[in-house]
């Protein structure tokens, strides 16, 4: 084991309460013991923060609550999270949800195995907590297609996805960043709200020449979707707008991803969802906005 530094551990609460006792078990029996909780409330409807500070104060490390009047949305609560971190000395920020369940040493191995590449930015493999396939096993993300995707994504667990190798996108579910990377990058674009934030944190880190190293070594699980709700309208609306935004902030060409994009919604798409043409109207008008972000 090498010489723990201290890390900052940022997890944005809303409607979380469901899981936070699988999240502060895996916390609590964390082999790696030298870091900080940053528990963000994003005045979460139901009682996420009375059941976060109930568990906090039944754990040995430190935790820190910040409590928002209003819901920010991810990026700008890891961003508050992350400053804090920054300002109480941490050497690395590690961006977490709280709908995961950790190993005893999924911190330990993820430290370890960035430190040994000099790296900045680490992520572990990811498995499903339903049925233990994989959920993340490494990502790349498209300039063709302005799309990301998850190598492995349900397929069974298997010694081909133990291979550490350098990514080009991952989701920050559990990332371990180095805090130089902010003093180089910035922070969390927070116009997005909630998804695409991490691919355009990703995007601008590879962009000034920052390997994202997957890391199997470290592993973990993850209760995808369980705040939000996969296939909502919530959803739709968020991913399909901020595609657009992050197209018209990183894209060369963006009036002709933009139409490609048109045509796809009012033909492929229309198709695929004709059982539900309220969620299509959703995804439309979402994509009409993101072209004007």
């Amino acid at each position: 084991m090498m010489d723990e530094k201290k890390i900052g551990v940022v997890t944005v609460l809303y409607n979380s309460e469901n899981v936070l006792d699988d999240f502060f078990d895996s916390m609590k029996r964390q082999s790696y013991k030298n870091f900080i909780l940053y528990v963000i409330d994003n005045s979460s409807p139901d009682n996420s923060l009375e059941k976060a500070k109930r568990l906090a104060s039944r754990c040995a490390f430190e935790t820190k609550f910040i409590v928002n009047k209003e819901n920010y949305g991810v990026a700008k609560g890891n961003n508050q999270g992350i400053i804090h971190a920054l300002y109480d000395g941490c050497d690395y920020v590690l961006l977490s949800n709280n709908d995961i369940v950790l190993y005893e040493n999924t911190m330990l191995n993820l430290y370890d195995a960035l430190e040994k590449e000099n790296g900045f930015i680490g992520v572990p493999k990811i498995l499903i907590y339903d049925n233990k396939n994989v959920w993340f096993g490494g990502g790349k993300f498209s300039k063709i297609t302005y799309k990301s995707k998850h190598m492995g994504f349900d397929k069974k667990d298997d010694a081909s996805f133990n291979r550490k190798k350098i990514v080009t996108y991952s989701p920050t579910c559990f990332m371990l960043i180095h805090k130089t990377v902010f003093e180089k990058i910035g922070l969390m674009d927070e116009s997005y709200f909630v998804y695409w934030d991490d691919t355009d944190f990703v995007y601008r880190a590879i962009k000034n020449k920052l390997k994202v190293f997957y890391l199997p070594s470290a592993c973990m699980e993850h209760k995808e979707s369980i705040c939000i709700g996969k296939k909502s309208d919530f959803f739709y609306k968020f991913i399909y707008r901020n595609r657009e935004k992050f197209i018209n902030k990183h894209s060369r060409i963006p009036k002709i991803r933009h139409f490609i994009d048109f045509v796809y919604i009012n033909t492929v798409m229309l198709f695929k969802m004709r059982t539900n043409i309220r969620q299509w109207k959703i995804v439309k008008t979402a994509i009409k906005e993101g072209c004007f972000l």
